[in-house]
């Protein structure tokens, strides 16, 4: 893998969250659960939520999305040299991780079931593969 590759999936990386955040931002305003492209949210889901908390939740969603940007920084900067290699990594493969686990859950579900949500699928894919890039590419970079 070439350097300017790695960088710059660590800088889509970070666009790609960014997205995120703003999509949980935007919920959060408005008070509604779910995500951009993702599955459709029944009125019955709400029930389970008391005042406030359905915003609670969103911003607790958008704080998720900006710790992600922070450790996508931190490992494009020198700033990595503070942290043990070994959490900014167990980190960032973590963060991987979710993103997989959600284009799988996403788009499994919606070629499963009529629920949707192809499209968030597709979009956590995407952030997948730009994070491990990321992460291998930060791996290679903190070994030297």
């Amino acid at each position: 893998m070439t350097k300017w590759i790695g960088r710059w999936a660590g800088c889509a990386a970070i666009g790609w969250t960014l997205l995120y955040l703003a999509s949980k931002a935007h919920f959060a305003l408005e008070e509604r659960i779910g995500v951009t492209g993702g599955p459709q949210v029944t009125a019955d889901a709400y029930r389970d939520y008391g005042p406030g908390e359905v915003a609670q939740a969103q911003w607790a969603n958008a704080a998720a999305g900006a710790l992600i940007v922070l450790l996508l920084l931190v490992s494009l900067t020198s700033v990595r040299r503070l942290l043990p290699r070994w959490i900014l990594l167990a980190l960032l493969w973590t963060c991987a991780a979710m993103a997989a686990a959600g284009a799988i859950g996403m788009l499994g579900g919606a070629m499963l079931t009529d629920r949707g949500g192809a499209v968030f699928g597709g979009y956590c894919a995407v952030w997948a593969v730009l994070l491990i890039v990321a992460t291998l590419d930060f791996h290679r970079r903190s070994r030297a």
